[in-house]
């Protein structure tokens, strides 16, 4: 089924600055300007995928994808009823571990999201092509507090790249985010200021 994703659906364009390096048989990749991009995201890439099972390397290979963040979901959960401000902070915590990012974010909340995003745009420089993969992120119910917290990771990873595209950053990789068990056709966005949106995911 991923094989539709990796000949149909283009991942994240552009690409990365940093085009793979050529394999054995000697096949040239092509450089930015041989593929016609003009370095800017553009509003109709398709970048965000939901997979209804989870992905294999080989599933991963196909997409053209060597540089994997993988995140849980369900780590930004609990048995009981874990409110808001407790899943922010442990969400934080996971993006900065997974990201290696040089400083922490206390939260994932409205008044840390310039640092979030500050902090993505570092993190997406000096690799080739980078995928997110998010574990566990088709709940249907969108004030889940695990499901709030991917609706606001993937809003901030779409602007930091935004915003970086726009400053022409040096180095960046190209992005693109895949949501595992998940079927949602739109993501919702909320954040603890009241700043909603509604994201489209491509289905793979």
């Amino acid at each position: 089924r991923l094989v539709k994703m990796s000949s149909e659906l283009a991942p994240r364009r552009p690409p990365s600055a940093r085009p793979r390096p050529p394999p054995a048989s000697g096949e040239v990749p092509k450089t930015v300007e041989e593929r016609g991009d003009d370095g800017i995201a553009d509003d109709d890439e398709t970048w965000l995928f939901s997979v209804k099972t989870a992905m294999t390397t080989s599933d991963i290979a196909k997409m053209g994808f060597t540089n994997i963040i993988l995140l849980d979901a369900n780590r930004w959960r609990s048995e009981g009823e874990a409110d808001l401000l407790t899943s922010a902070a442990a969400a934080a915590a996971d993006v900065f571990y997974c990201f290696g990012m040089k400083e922490a974010i206390p939260s994932l909340s409205a008044s840390h999201r310039q640092q979030l995003r500050d902090q993505l745009v570092c993190s997406f420089c000096g690799r080739g092509d980078l995928l997110v993969i998010l574990q566990n992120a088709g709940l249907p119910d969108e004030s889940e507090p695990g499901m709030v917290m991917v609706g606001r990771l993937v809003d901030a990873i779409e602007s930091a790249y935004n915003e970086a595209s726009e400053r022409m950053v040096e180095d960046m990789a190209g992005v693109s985010v895949v949501l595992e068990s998940c079927s949602l056709p739109v993501l919702s966005v909320s954040w603890d200021d009241e700043r909603q949106r509604k994201i489209e995911v491509t289905s793979a």
